[in-house]
């Protein structure tokens, strides 16, 4: 199980680095200009440029300076600090035009192959992280509008209904209970007619309270 899983991180970082290896990026040190080499225009130059620079695995810095009076050695922390110039962990470069594969991550120091030199800040420290993972995608789903399903009223009423309906919109037939005047009758023979008829009922109306 440990086994495979050393294999899978072995397998992960190559791949990491053939990543990086085909995006890798050259950093001249001092933006191509001869900026190795004593005096600098001021102690903190090389650190100043190496805070606004960003370095990955896979890249490649360049020291340019004059073989005949300067040297790059790759050291130690310890050896940077105290600007030491001779150790067995050292790697010296002294062809003028020295390029460095950047194939592992962590700090890296170098310090010029003269003390004097490096005293006066011409050393250099570089952190170098891992390679930027691909900007990561986001889909949003698509908006999913629903409209209401619309509503058709039938047009043709059951017959049923439709009667109802005609039977309360016709108009009343009760009959009417008042007599209509006959034509040919006279205006006295109505008041005649009607006075009887008061008086039938004013006599039947005393006949009911005796």
């Amino acid at each position: 199980m440990a086994s495979s899983s050393l294999i899978f991180f072995m397998i992960l970082f190559s791949v990491l680095l053939l990543i990086s290896s085909s995006e890798s990026t050259e950093h001249f040190v001092g933006d191509s200009e001869r900026l190795w080499k004593d005096p600098l225009p001021s102690e903190e130059a090389l650190f100043n440029w190496a805070s606004n620079h960003h370095f990955t695995i896979g890249d490649t810095i360049v020291f340019k300076y004059n073989r005949r009076f300067e040297a790059v050695h790759e050291v130690t922390e310890h050896d940077y600090r105290r600007c030491i110039t001779k150790g067995s962990r050292h790697k010296e470069f002294h062809g003028g035009n020295t390029r460095v594969v950047l194939d592992r991550l962590g700090v890296w120091y170098f310090v010029s192959g003269r003390r004097s030199h490096c005293l006066r800040g011409l050393k250099l420290a570089i952190v170098v992280m891992p390679p930027s993972p691909p900007p990561s995608l986001s889909i949003s789903p698509p908006s999913l509008t629903v409209s209401p399903p619309s509503l058709t009223l039938p047009l043709a009423l059951p017959a049923s209904l439709s009667l109802s309906l005609s039977l309360s919109q016709s108009p009343s037939l009760s009959p009417s209970l008042s007599p209509s005047p006959s034509p040919n009758s006279s205006g006295g023979g109505a008041n005649g007619h009607g006075c009887m008829v008061w008086l039938g009922v004013s006599m039947v109306m005393m006949m009911l309270l005796i």
